[in-house]
């Protein structure tokens, strides 16, 4: 895959999706976010229990993941809905939207004197623009446009054996094309950090990735959490991994052995630098796919050995399993099944080319199975408490 028929954006971005987001400021908007999804065709609702009552910093990473979904690549414009004057502005959010020469709308439900008439007005304006958004036509486009993120779910023993490597062959297939790849979930490199921080193109990377790991083990064990006692997960263990270090060391394959560039923050813009990239998120799936989404990945590759339903809206999620058993668990839910690479007579180069040929389906306008369901999840990763 040297192009992809995709849609360019104003800011010069290019998107394999062309969605119209309909997004809330805080948790009193949701449902009238969630209704005007449900009445306009192809519109999506981003909601979510945050954006009131929170610590600056946490401000600042709902603000910028909401602002990362509504300037994402795949999506052509935006509908802001807030309650009333919240500590996540709706008019600065639409203001930050436009700049990207993307359209978008900015309604409050008390300035339009209610949930009703908030409730036409945002119907009105996302009309609107999904009317505008079918209008538009895919062209080709330069592979290097493209950013691939990854994820785990539900490991087991096959996924560090099979799945995971079929995930690295292709992503780094991407990155050889000038595209972009990005991994996160920073607790799980709990254990293999060493070996990690060693594929760093600069001492200060090497320096970077090793302190967020003892950040993040310092955070934990301040609430009283050993998470190498509580980790791996009983799902993990019920796929036969025995420890945090063996689950750790599975997972960092998915990555593939290449340099790091660098290592970045939650929900932060991915760099246009091609290369390989950590996106610093928790362990928690949905947490983690909403940040590399908010970052402006084009699709997630999500590597699974038990079967998982984690999916993404925004981002075309697709999952690969090398677990026979998964793949008959949740067939619905498994894109790509690689088992035969594992239990058969095939390759793990044959199991990259099947990944690298749904992925090819999949960014020129193929749906995965988890968008034909319907199924995505939206978790914003907060730093502390409610004020």
């Amino acid at each position: 895959m040297t192009e992809f028929l995709g849609y360019e954006r104003p800011d010069g971005s290019v998107g394999i999706r062309n969605h119209v987001v309909v997004v809330s400021t805080a948790p009193y908007a949701n449902d009238t976010v969630k209704r005007t999804a449900d009445i306009v065709e192809n519109a999506i609702p981003i909601t979510h229990p945050l954006g009131r009552c929170q610590t600056k910093p946490d401000v600042f990473q709902t603000y910028r993941t909401l602002l990362g979904y509504a300037t994402h690549p795949n999506v052509y414009g935006a509908v802001v809905v807030a309650h009333a004057g919240e500590i996540v502005d709706g008019d600065e959010l639409a203001d930050d939207i436009a700049e990207t020469g993307r359209p978008s709308a900015s309604i409050n439900i008390h300035d339009e004197k209610g949930v009703m008439n908030a409730l036409d007005a945002a119907v009105d304006a996302t009309q609107e623009m999904v009317q505008d958004a079918s209008a538009m036509n895919r062209a080709p486009h330069d592979a290097s446009k493209l950013t691939f993120g990854i994820n785990c779910a539900t490991s087991d023993t096959t996924s560090g054996l099979c799945q995971h490597h079929a995930t690295a062959g292709a992503v780094w297939r991407l990155i050889e094309q000038g595209g972009r790849g990005v991994f996160a979930e920073t607790p799980e490199f709990f254990g293999g950090e060493e070996e990690l921080a060693e594929r760093a193109v600069s001492d200060e990377v090497k320096q970077k990735i090793l302190d967020r790991v003892e950040y993040w083990n310092q955070r934990l064990q301040a609430t009283g959490y050993d998470v190498r006692g509580a980790q791996p997960t009983p799902d993990n263990m019920d796929g036969g991994l025995t420890t945090i270090e063996e689950k750790s060391l599975g997972a960092l394959v998915k990555s593939g052995d290449g340099p790091i560039q660098d290592l970045i923050d939650y929900g932060e813009k991915i760099p246009d630098e091609s290369g390989m990239y950590i996106m610093d998120t928790p362990g928690h799936g949905a947490e983690s796919v909403t940040g590399i989404g908010a970052g402006g990945a084009h699709f997630m590759v999500i590597s699974t050995g038990q079967g998982h339903t984690l999916s993404n809206a925004v981002m075309p999620t697709l999952k690969i399993t090398g677990n026979p058993g998964s793949a008959e668990r949740v067939p619905e839910q498994t894109d790509v099944d690689v088992s035969e690479a594992l239990v058969g007579d095939q390759s793990l180069d044959w199991a990259t080319d099947q990944l690298w040929d749904e992925i090819q389906d999949v960014v020129n306008g193929k749906l995965t199975l988890s968008e034909t369901m319907g199924e995505s999840q939206f978790a914003i990763h907060r730093i502390g408490p409610s004020t």
